[in-house]
């Protein structure tokens, strides 16, 4: 069995699990790639797509995205399973995509291999999953992306500068929003619950 770190599939991204516990005094800016928890404008792009009001985006304002057929989804797309995945915003601030079918997924920057249904993937700014026909893009601006600074090309992080500092502890901001999002889960059930019984009421007798 795969054994995933904070979400994270360390068959595939095989890099030390951070350990946040401390606080870069100057996260954010110059040389480091650390910001504030989900910065960043993180989004998904769908590619391979010719409209003349640009690629169809998905903004992940969720701390968990769910993909599929279902029209209970935050994304739906025609053809694929009613669950087919979800983005996950991790403690870390990361974002990880996991699969129960058909992808084909590749990492910015890395040799990765292609699963049929990958799970625990890490996504960096500009890495690609495609699912059947459906491309897409992972975007996220670099000062908050967490990968080595300036895309890790060759002058960047540990060539001939020193490795950036510890992202902050994410943790408490992590817990929070995903509270958040359970009380927010909660109150849409509740209500869509309502709803039905006040479809169920018989109306007015007639005179």
């Amino acid at each position: 069995m795969t054994e995933l770190h904070d979400g994270i599939n360390r068959e595939r991204h095989a890099g030390p699990t951070r350990s946040p516990h401390q606080d870069p005094p100057h996260y954010g800016e110059g040389q480091t790639t650390h910001s504030t928890y989900g910065a960043g404008d993180p989004r998904i792009v769908m590619t391979g797509i010719e409209d003349p009001l640009g690629s169809p985006e998905f903004h992940l304002t969720h701390e968990v995205t769910t993909i599929g057929s279902d029209p209970d989804n935050d994304i739906v797309l025609e053809g694929i399973l009613p669950h087919h995945a979800t983005i996950s915003h991790t403690e870390m601030d990361d974002y990880v995509l996991d699969t129960l079918g058909d992808t084909e997924t590749s990492t910015a920057g890395e040799e990765s291999p292609t699963d049929d249904a990958p799970t625990g993937v890490l996504l960096r700014h500009g890495a690609e999953f495609r699912i059947h026909g459906y491309g897409f893009s992972f975007q996220r601006s670099e000062y908050a992306d967490h990968g080595r600074p300036y895309g890790g090309r060759e002058g960047g992080e540990l060539s001939r500068q020193p490795q950036q500092d510890a992202p902050p502890d994410y943790r408490e901001r992590h817990e929070l929003a995903v509270n958040d999002g359970l009380h927010a889960k909660l109150d849409e059930t509740l209500e869509a619950q309502a709803q039905r019984r006040r479809n169920e009421q018989p109306g007015p007798a007639a005179p």
